[in-house]
């Protein structure tokens, strides 16, 4: 690891469970991990931090969250991946449920004083997206929706060449054998989701082991059920912006934004977040385990 890598893992593992004493301490904790400039994109909405702050008050006063296991931290440069489960209990209901989260977050070093997040991904756009908005001034609600139309106007590059197809937005080093060989089939699965079901399908077998075990959503498939799952949706979504591939050891994270058109032709931009664990057959490298949202 490098120096970076180890003060932004420390930086986590010290101030988890923070989250789990209520918002005043999230909010002690949050000016160790912020400085004032720090944008959070709350389930694909861009919010500065007082924004951030103002929907995580509301959003614990209405519900006791709670961080349970922490399953994944993949750090690459000065970006880093989490993926952890959570507990939430309706304050008004007393109902409670189980998920789990993914964020993605790069870091900026300020010495002394450590690293902090300068922009940070949470979550993926879902049917709060309208209502996070509401945190926005008006011009940054014009920004938004400026850009979610930019994604939907994409036109993907015209080339076979795959790495100039499909850029990494905020590209972080990979420099093993077996992660250039991830990233490589990362990018495989990309341009054979976007060529169609029978092209996927066909290459799915290359991409997942036999005993593969998926977790889409709230949902578990193996490989066989993964592909009749997605039947739908691959002929509707292009996907057509790659924020990270983000790889350690054997675990990639990938965030990533896709394009939905409907059956009337309205097209809707949405941003994905996977967590994949890869292993070596023979000079190939597959997928056994993968959480997606």
């Amino acid at each position: 690891d490098t120096e970076m890598e180890k003060k932004i893992q420390n930086r986590m593992l010290n101030g988890f469970n923070r989250w789990n004493m209520g918002y005043e301490a999230w909010e002690h904790w949050g000016e160790v991990l912020y400085y004032e400039d720090s944008i959070y994109n709350v389930n694909g909405v861009r919010l500065t931090l007082p924004e951030y702050q103002q929907a995580m008050n509301i959003s614990l006063k209405s519900s006791d969250i709670q961080m349970g296991n922490f399953n994944n931290m993949i750090l690459s440069g000065d970006w880093m991946a989490i993926r952890y489960e959570t507990i939430s209990t309706d304050r008004e209901t007393g109902e409670t449920s189980y998920g789990t989260t993914m964020e993605f977050a790069r870091f900026k070093d300020f010495g002394e004083k450590g690293v902090k997040v300068d922009e940070g991904w949470g979550g993926v756009k879902n049917a709060g997206y309208s209502g996070i908005m509401n945190f926005q001034t008006d011009e940054e609600k014009a920004a938004q929706e400026a850009f979610m139309e930019e994604l939907i106007q994409t036109e993907l590059p015209d080339t076979e060449n795959l790495e100039e197809k499909y850029p990494v937005l905020y590209p972080t080093p990979i420099e093993t054998e077996i992660g250039k060989k991830m990233k490589e089939a990362i990018l495989n699965d990309f341009d054979c989701w976007n060529s169609g079901y029978d092209a996927w399908e066909a290459w799915a077998d290359s991409f997942y082991t036999e005993n593969a075990e998926y977790h889409l959503g709230s949902e578990d498939y193996d490989a066989a059920g993964l592909k009749e799952a997605v039947k739908e949706t691959i002929g509707s979504e292009q996907r057509v912006r790659i924020n990270n591939i983000l790889v350690s050891g054997d675990w990639a994270a990938v965030h990533f934004w896709s394009v939905s058109t409907d059956e009337n032709g309205n097209k809707e931009a949405a941003n994905h977040m996977q967590f994949l664990h890869f292993v070596e057959e023979g000079d190939q490298v597959k997928v056994d385990m993968g959480w997606a949202k």
